[in-house]
């Protein structure tokens, strides 16, 4: 039993394939001025509670999950916070198991705990489940992803901006790391799908979009891209913790915008999925060249 930082984890079913008991691990590089989970960055926080804690809050989440199955697009159902091994995961095998489910780490970032990160993923892969990693690629030295990647079915990657300056301003950090992760992706032959998260005035011109759709198209190892329109989920977080939230009067994108950014997309030969549209507004989304 290996047990490290983190600090929340819940049930989904927009994390990965099928549902997914997603854990949120403590501590990130970056300093997006979107983030939506500012008391994830703090390398230490969180509390600690044994495995058996966590198994009991589990085994009273089990309706939340059967209901969570049922939703086409649900937002996490959270069950309770802190850190979690693979015993709990047990408790709700049958369910993860007849979604075709299995287990997504997240936060903060999962590849700055790796050792913690890979045991969870070994023992999801002795129970039968996929394993996904929900990451920056960021922050992080390669040999994290030595511990990691090989345990790793599928991967959630955003990739914030593949403009170099905007990437700096709106990360803290040098783009530079992140495509090298893709990079380590396409030659591991991991499949990844690309996660861009739609800004006004921020990541929504033509220049961005096209700089990332030309990126995506020539990546060897992408299975779709999943749009993700901004929103203001996170701003409270940021005012609890006394923080000035970056991005106050940025408005959260129209729904034909999002719909014209989708179409481009596809149009460029991209599998595209996103949050808020009807499955019908997406069924053209599923032919190209990484379909």
């Amino acid at each position: 039993m290996l047990l490290g930082g983190a600090i929340n984890k819940s049930f989904s079913t927009v994390d990965g394939p099928g549902v997914r008991f997603i854990v949120f691990t403590q501590g990130c590089a970056m300093r997006c001025t979107f983030c939506s989970n500012p008391d994830t960055w703090a390398v230490h926080g969180g509390e600690m509670v044994s495995s058996k804690d966590v198994a009991s809050q589990v085994r009273r989440g089990r309706q939340a999950l059967a209901d969570a199955r049922l939703l086409p697009s649900s937002a996490p159902v959270h069950v309770c916070g802190l850190r979690v091994c693979g015993q709990a995961i047990r408790r709700v095998l049958p369910y993860l198991k007849s979604s075709h489910g299995g287990l997504t780490c997240s936060g903060g970032e999962p590849l700055l705990q790796p050792q913690f990160t890979a045991a969870l993923f070994r023992e999801a892969h002795a129970m039968g489940l996929t394993t996904t990693l929900d990451t920056t690629g960021q922050g992080t030295k390669h040999k994290n992803w030595d511990v990691v990647l090989p345990h790793t079915d599928g991967v959630l990657f955003c990739i914030k901006s593949l403009d170099p300056d905007k990437y700096l301003s709106m990360t803290g950090l040098k783009q530079l790391g992140a495509l090298r992760f893709a990079a380590e992706l396409a030659e591991r032959g991991i499949p990844f799908w690309a996660r861009y998260v739609l800004i006004p005035g921020h990541t929504d011109s033509d220049r961005d979009v096209g700089l990332f759709a030309d990126w995506a198209v020539q990546q060897p190892t992408l299975a779709g891209v999943e749009l993700l329109p901004y929103h203001l989920y996170g701003k409270n977080k940021w005012e609890a913790l006394g923080l000035k939230y970056p991005l106050e009067g940025v408005p959260t994108p129209a729904p034909e915008e999002v719909k014209s950014v989708v179409e481009r997309l596809r149009g460029a030969g991209l599998r595209v999925l996103c949050e808020g549209m009807a499955k019908s507004e997406l069924s053209g989304a599923h032919t190209g060249a990484h379909s």
